[in-house]
């Protein structure tokens, strides 16, 4: 049983202090996520993150990763956007709640993008995208991608809130991280 306060040998300590998760919470459900996007955009736009990596694909599988991609970024940006929604503040939710319209509109044309027909002579799956539409859906997720940053800092979700920034320190922490 745990118990409050002193040193009770092997037993759970709660103490006064409240649990709290931020720091996990904001490392695997918004820095994970924000980090994912450019993966999933790239791949969107290429079918693969490096450029030599292309070569190992056939036309139909990048057609298929490009998909795959552009659905993983849509996913991801709705992740983020329930992750975060109750911490933006006040005046960003209407420009949140936008972002998060267009995104849900995207939904319904994702699968209009794409046609997956079968070639009769060799019985393999044809990948064929439409390209008007993909772009436009990427556009419009690349645009909401870009736009969250603002309000994700103003929440404080990307640089603490204070008045002074020790850029000094942000790039000691960047590079002890590796």
């Amino acid at each position: 049983m745990a118990k409050q306060g002193g040193d009770f040998g092997g037993d759970v300590n709660l103490g006064t202090d409240a649990w709290n998760v931020a720091d996990g919470y904001t490392k695997l459900k918004i820095l994970r996520q924000l980090i994912m996007f450019d993966r999933w955009d790239t791949i969107a736009q290429f079918g693969t993150e490096e450029i030599d990596e292309d070569q190992g694909y056939n036309t139909n599988q990048l057609s298929k990763r490009r998909v795959e991609g552009l659905q993983r970024l849509h996913s991801t940006i709705r992740q983020l956007l329930g992750n975060v929604a109750f911490a933006m503040k006040k005046a960003d939710k209407p420009l949140v709640a936008t972002m998060l319209d267009r995104v849900e509109t995207c939904s319904g044309f994702i699968p209009k993008a794409f046609d997956i027909k079968n070639d009769q002579i060799s019985h393999e799956d044809i990948f064929e995208i439409n390209e008007d539409m993909f772009k436009k859906i990427l556009d419009v997720l690349q645009d909401v991608k870009d736009g969250l940053n603002t309000p994700l800092n103003n929440a404080g979700l990307i640089f603490r809130t204070s008045e002074e920034v020790d850029l000094d320190k942000i790039m000691q922490g960047i590079v002890d991280a590796g």
